[in-house]
C-alpha cells in the first residue's frame, strides 16, 4: 500500500519469516552458525530457543536454504497435542514415506531402512520440530528414541528442536533428562541491543529497495527500543503502522511525533494498558 510512496519494492517490515530480511546481529549469527554446524555435521540433536518474536523461524529458514541439496527435511509446524503416533506418521508424509503401518515398530522400521539408504548414498537427513515446547512428554519421549537410529560411527537423523523459553523447563524435567543429555549443539536467541536497532532497521529498507535516510527522520532507534526491548517482531511491526500513518498523512520522511505515538500504543499493549487510536 505505501510502497511506492517510501520507495520500496516490497513491503520492508512484513512479519512472514523471509531469510532475505533476516539480519545477522551477533546472536543471530551465532544462531545460524550452530544450526549449519549441527546439521551439516551430523551432530544428532541440536536446540534453538529464544523469546517469541526474537526471529528463530526466519533463522530456521535462513539455515535450510543454506544446508547443502543432498539434505532431505521434514518440516514439522503444527505441534499441538500431537501423540507419539502422530509425530512418527507426519515424520514419514513429510519424508515422503508411504507406509503401510500399524504400529510405532512399522514407521521405526520403514524410517531406518529409509534412512540406512540415504546414508550409504552419502546423504544427510534433519527433522526440524518448531514450537516443540508444545510438545508433550510422551512425543518428546518419540523424540529421544528417533534418535537411536544410527550405526556405529554416523547418526543417521538430525533432529533440530526449536521452541520458547518453556522448552527449556520442560527440557529440565527430570522424567526427560535423558533427551536433555543428548542435546550436541544449542543456542539461545536474545533480543536485540540498543545499537543494533538502526542496523536492523536499514537491512530491511535497503532489501526492499528503500533509502534509510529517505525513510525515517533521524534519531528514532530509542523509541524503536523503547517500545519493543530490542524484539525484532516488535520492530517490524512498529515500523509498519508508523510507515502506513505517514502514508495516510502523505509524510515523507515519518516524522518522530508520529513514530512516539505509535511506539507508546505498543508499550500500552505490551503491559496491557488500554491504547488509544491515532
Amino acid at each position: 500500500m505505501y510502497e511506492s510512496f517510501f520507495g520500496f519494492r516490497e513491503l520492508p517490515f512484513s512479519l512472514t519469516p523471509d531469510p532475505r530480511f533476516l539480519w545477522l546481529s551477533e546472536t543471530h549469527e551465532e544462531g545460524l552458525a550452530s544450526l549449519y554446524y549441527g546439521i551439516t555435521r551430523r551432530k544428532g540433536f541440536v536446540l534453538l530457543t529464544g523469546e517469541v518474536g526474537a526471529g528463530k523461524t526466519t533463522l530456521l529458514r535462513a539455515v535450510l536454504e543454506r544446508i547443502p541439496p543432498d539434505t532431505e527435511t521434514a518440516l514439522i509446524l503444527n505441534t499441538a497435542d500431537l501423540s507419539p503416533m502422530d509425530l512418527l506418521k507426519l515424520i514419514a508424509t513429510e519424508l515422503g514415506l508411504a507406509v503401510e503401518a500399524t504400529s510405532k515398530a512399522d514407521y521405526l522400521i520403514a524410517l531406518n531402512r529409509f534412512l540406512l539408504a540415504r546414508l550409504e548414498r552419502g546423504f544427510n537427513t534433519v527433522v526440524v520440530i518448531d514450537e516443540a515446547q508444545n510438545l508433550g512428554h510422551a512425543a518428546l519421549e518419540e523424540v529421544r528414541l528417533l534418535s537411536n537410529l544410527e550405526t556405529d560411527t554416523q547418526k543417521l537423523l538430525q533432529i533440530v528442536l526449536t521452541g520458547q523459553p518453556e522448552l527449556l523447563q520442560k527440557l529440565s524435567e527430570p522424567s526427560l533428562r535423558q533427551l536433555r543429555q543428548r542435546i550436541a549443539i544449542e543456542h539461545h536467541v536474545e533480543f536485540l541491543h540498543p545499537d543494533e536497532i538502526a542496523l536492523y532497521l536499514r537491512h530491511r529498507v535497503e532489501v526492499a529497495g528503500g533509502k534509510y535516510e529517505d525513510v525515517f527522520e533521524p534519531g528514532m532507534e530509542p523509541l524503536f527500543y523503547a517500545a519493543s526491548l530490542g524484539c525484532p517482531r516488535l520492530i517490524s511491526l512498529l515500523a509498519d503502522r508508523s510507515l502506513l500513518a505517514a502514508y495516510s498523512r502523505q509524510w515523507h520522511p515519518v516524522p518522530r511525533d508520529l513514530v512516539e505515538r505509535k511506539a507508546q500504543q505498543i508499550i500500552n499493549t505490551r503491559s496491557g494498558r488500554p491504547t488509544a487510536g491515532g
